[in-house]
């Protein structure tokens, strides 16, 4: 089972659940004590980055979708980082695919453009992203609050030998020199009043640090998430970066290791 499928596992299966403080605060620790002991070992990689989007999805959870709270805000390590534009409701086609036990529509792609095509509302798109046969895009949705959307892959960069693992449903690859991973993209937008007023936090514990927020040459305001799992160890390792902005009314992130300036750099050629 990848990562991907346990993420998608939790997010289904925890969506009535809301998490006192006391079990983030627990979490929280439990993460950061478990990286410490992993810190030599080969496998570590793997179950740091489990462990990370268990954290994810569990506490980026709410009322009407998987728990989440306030004011669609994102937090690390309880800290809300500077605001974001305001999330909004936005319109798409309607969706004819049967829903699965949870009330949720999961539809796979392999070509971005077709996605947007499904979807019916504008999303990001870079020049950096054309002409790539190795995304690997998911929509998930109740058809009704809200849909996320994951693009794997969606900027590959000087990253290189793709081959694809069936059985997992995902590319292995060759790091590159500027990308030691390629880039993903994820975009969560909101359908319905309920979602809105109710709103669509997420929180990151234990793993990322907050690195700065600026604005970007289009005008909309990024912050910059830092994986601090890296410190102090496996020298010349491009530690990952996350943007998290909000575009005519969708959140996206951008994830990838990479250094900080060529994020920045990505995220001017976004239109």
């Amino acid at each position: 089972m990848t990562e991907k499928d346990i993420k998608n596992i939790l997010e289904s299966e925890l969506h009535t659940i809301q998490l006192h403080t006391k079990i983030k605060n627990k979490i929280q620790k439990t993460c950061m004590e478990n990286s410490k002991q992993q810190h030599n070992s080969k496998t570590s990689r793997i179950g740091k980055s489990i462990a990370a989007s268990v954290v994810i999805a569990v506490l980026g959870c709410s009322t009407v979708y998987a728990g989440y709270q306030l004011l669609n805000k994102v937090h690390v390590n309880e800290e809300a980082l500077p605001a974001l534009d305001a999330m909004q409701i936005v319109q798409i086609n309607p969706l004819t695919e049967e829903a699965d036990a949870y009330g949720k529509i999961h539809k796979n792609y392999s070509d971005f453009n077709t996605l947007k095509q499904d979807l019916g509302h504008p999303l990001i798109d870079s020049d950096l992203s054309h002409n790539n046969p190795y995304m690997l895009c998911q929509l998930t949705t109740n058809a009704a609050d809200y849909v996320m959307i994951q693009v794997d892959n969606f900027i590959l960069g000087d990253t290189d030998n793709y081959e694809y693992i069936e059985s997992e449903n995902r590319y292995i690859y060759t790091h590159g020199t500027e990308y030691y991973s390629p880039i993903s993209l994820t975009a969560d937008l909101i359908l319905s009043e309920s979602q809105l007023r109710n709103g669509w936090d997420r929180d990151y514990l234990g793993l990322f640090q907050f690195v700065e927020s600026y604005t970007s040459e289009q005008g909309f305001t990024v912050n910059i998430l830092q994986d601090t799992l890296l410190e102090d160890n496996l020298e010349n390792v491009i530690s990952e970066k996350s943007a998290i902005f909000v575009i005519d009314g969708v959140r996206y992130s951008l994830k990838g290791r990479i250094s900080i300036d060529t994020l920045k750099k990505i995220i001017a050629t976004l239109k």
